[in-house]
């Protein structure tokens, strides 16, 4: 029977493939923040206000652009400070020109998300319609209709994308009391309008109109701003190269994971299985299907990637449970998959609420790209990323309460080494620090993984947190190095226990009995004493049966002096 490579890898060579990991970890690091831009970039664009000749065609503001000017369609451009006359539409052309070049999207670009930000100004003539104390509150519904349009470039005519007829969002704005002066401006909250999983074509055109708003008393809309936000090529192309190359990496790794398995003779054991999960798990992550966005229009692709990423994050915290539990050394055989149902059943459990919402949210806007879960009830929306937030972070202790456990246990069985005899001392020496090793790289990867998680759940205020800062090398791109950096992590400590966890090439011999395969320092408490006895005997000139533990005495010291 042959042990791990983990029992027989020297400390030397355990400190290049610690070496190996940290270079891995700082050259993704420094492509994340000094290479690649930033994930997303934003772009606000004023509407357009026109009359439209013809309320059933489109009205487009830049239809057709010379040099000295730019001619409309459909559109007879107002300047009157109200959104309340019927007919006027409010129309945006993405992208915008710049410095005279009509600029188009990419591909790479990969998704769009535009958010509306209405500008309200303050009426004094409606004051006496209403009793105020302090601040003035608004919170109203309005019905609008919205028709999205696409064309390529070499199109001659706009091709209709999407469209409701009767889209309702929440206005809902303040101004303090102070500010109650005729003309002022209200403070009022985004409004999404809608999100493409998948940026396929070159031009977007974007035509509103107010169809009720009877229910807006409160003054007038100046104007209404449009925030585009789409994820950077040159970010999704670094991005692409990093998958392309760990897919390769960890499919190698996992098949020849699998071979050496298969040339033993024994059942492969749980923790053997779980790293085979855990393996496919971030192989089908890896693999970057996003290059079919770039032939074609895929209108689900966030919504998959956010299920691959959800499989292996479910893939990753049951291998921590199984791989902490059975090394706890509390002398409890677990071995079996059904020991762990109730840690698994909750992650399980937790996963798939996380996947009914983000159903509930992306999975629907496959078929309406208008919807939000964040206008049907934000409220909950809210509560439910709290809600995982919290469970990830009770999670966190859950294992470092269980890593706790297994140090001291550890902790506690180093007392007996000196005991033993040098070649089973040195043996297991080695051994406890290595497996503390992968303890602490298994306590960071799980920061790592809760610290990404929150972030990629919370709303970030994307001006300043891109904001460029002067650097004596270049500007820091922080949301782009913690990508980075997380997914070289991920990928790192997988391929790191799929090798250390591998068989090793060399074998021991045919006549080791069943406690030679309990080596990898998860049964420790029990063998350790029988065989002390078995030592004392033997001392003493006792017999020695052939599957006695003067024989693996032997063969530990075989052991011992490989690699």
């Amino acid at each position: 029977m042959s042990g791990t490579i983990l029992e027989n890898l020297s400390n030397k060579k355990l400190s290049i493939v610690l070496s190996i990991i940290l270079v891995i970890q700082l050259i993704s690091f420094f492509i994340g923040a000094f290479i690649a831009p930033a994930p997303s970039s934003t772009e606000q664009i004023l509407a357009i206000k026109c009359l439209a000749q013809n309320p059933n065609e489109l009205s487009i503001p830049r239809d057709a652009v010379t040099p000295n000017q730019v001619q409309p369609k459909n559109c007879l451009k107002i300047d009157e400070d109200s959104s309340t006359q019927s007919g006027i539409t409010f129309a945006y052309q993405l992208p915008l020109p710049r410095e005279g070049f009509q600029l188009d999207y990419s591909r790479w670009q990969q998704n769009l998300l535009t958010i509306l930000i209405p500008e309200v100004l303050y009426d004094s003539r409606m004051e006496r319609h209403s009793k105020i104390d302090v601040d003035e509150h608004i919170n109203s519904t309005v019905q609008m209709r919205i028709r999205l349009a696409v064309r390529n470039i070499g199109d001659k005519d706009w091709k209709l994308y999407a469209q409701k007829d009767s889209l309702k969002r929440t206005i809902s704005c303040q101004i303090d009391a102070n500010k109650r002066i005729h003309g002022y401006k209200y403070d009022c909250d985004l409004i999404q309008l809608f999100e493409l999983q998948s940026l396929y074509y070159d031009y977007y055109l974007i035509n509103l109109q107010f169809v009720s708003n009877d229910s807006v008393n409160f003054g007038f809309m100046s104007d209404l701003l449009l925030v585009e936000i789409h994820q950077n090529g040159g970010f999704t192309k670094i991005w692409l190269l990093m998958k392309t190359l760990f897919t390769l990496i960890t499919l190698l790794t996992l098949m020849w994971f699998t071979k050496r398995l298969q040339q033993l003779h024994r059942e492969t054991t749980l923790l053997e299985k779980t790293l085979i999960v855990l393996g496919c798990a971030i192989t089908q992550l890896n693999i970057p299907l996003e290059f079919l966005s770039l032939w074609f229009d895929i209108e689900f692709m966030s919504f998959l990637c956010d299920l691959r990423q959800g499989i292996f994050h479910c893939a990753l915290l049951s291998f921590w449970i199984i791989f902490i539990g059975e090394h706890l050394l509390d002398g409890i055989h677990r071995s079996r998959l059904s020991s762990y149902y109730k840690q698994l059943s909750v992650v399980l459990i937790a996963y798939i609420a996380l996947f009914i919402f983000d159903l509930s949210e992306r999975g629907i806007q496959w078929f309406d790209p208008f919807f939000t879960i964040w206008e049907v009830d934000s409220r909950f929306a809210l509560i439910f990323i709290i809600t995982a937030s919290i469970a990830s972070i009770g999670y966190f202790m859950f294992l470092c309460f269980h890593i706790w456990l297994a140090f001291r246990n550890i902790s506690s069985k180093q007392s007996s080494l000196p005991s033993m005899s040098s070649t089973r001392r040195l043996l297991y020496q080695g051994i406890i620090y290595r497996f503390k090793f992968l303890l602490l790289a298994t306590l960071i990867c799980a920061a790592s993984t809760v610290v990404a998680y929150i972030m990629g759940q919370v709303t970030e205020d994307q001006w300043h947190w891109e904001d460029s800062t002067d650097s004596f090398i270049a500007p820091l791109q922080w949301t782009s190095a913690m990508f980075t950096t997380v997914y070289a992590l991920w990928n790192c400590y997988v391929i790191t226990l799929l090798i250390l966890y591998a068989p090793s090439h060399k074998e021991l011999g045919t006549n080791v009995d069943s406690m030679s395969e309990e080596i990898e320092f998860n049964r420790l408490t029990e063998h350790d004493e029988n065989n002390e006895k078995t030592e004392n005997l033997n001392a003493t000139g006792g017999d020695t049966s052939p599957a006695s533990d003067m024989r693996l005495l032997q063969q530990l010291a075989t052991k011992s002096s490989i690699d």
